[in-house]
């Protein structure tokens, strides 16, 4: 397992963002030109994508269910998506169950059937930036004093999990080692 120190140094911080950033570069390599071919909300509206080659999900539960080769998370981290600069949603703007519901709807179809053409992790506060085809971009913003959740996770079909956060935390390891 490999992972980086919590520190609350501001020189040791931007250091650790650059290590991060580099890192997400090096593992998401391979993501990119791949087609996002599912967005759906988990849990407590949080937001996942599936790039790659869909498979079935192993468990019974979720027969009849796909995930793709390449799975992302978001985890309680707000959201922006864009088209061309102009900000097309703000996750934290939807209250009502209309509103949340033409938002996941937006969601999907801006990003769904595009390949992703940038992952890249901004050292300085964290934030994530996928940029898809015909200009979408999916700006995830973490709050880096929030020390409770993860902002975000990847898991890699190399059997390898990604997660980043929370504070200049991330850590990279198979998916069959014991959390």
């Amino acid at each position: 397992m490999v992972t980086s120190i919590k520190t609350t140094d501001q020189v040791n911080n931007i250091q650790e963002g650059k290590n991060i950033s580099d890192i997400v570069a090096v593992l998401t390599k391979s993501l990119i030109t791949e087609t996002c071919n599912q967005v759906y909300f988990s849990y407590g509206d949080e937001l996942s994508l599936d790039f790659g080659v869909m498979t079935p999900e192993d468990h019974p539960k979720l027969q009849g269910l796909f995930k793709g080769v390449w799975q992302f998370g978001t985890r309680a981290t707000p959201w922006l998506l864009k088209k061309a600069d102009q900000l097309l949603l703000d996750s934290e703007v939807p209250e009502t169950d209309a509103d949340i519901k033409l938002a996941k709807k937006l969601t999907q179809e801006s990003l769904e059937n595009k390949k992703i053409l940038k992952f890249e992790t901004n050292p300085d506060n964290l934030e994530l930036r996928l940029c898809f085809e015909e200009n979408y971009e999916l700006i995830l913003q973490p709050d880096l004093n929030d020390l409770d959740l993860s902002y975000w996770d990847l898991f890699m079909p190399n059997e390898k999990f990604l997660e980043v956060g929370p504070g200049y935390f991330w850590v990279c390891k198979s998916v069959h080692d014991s959390h």
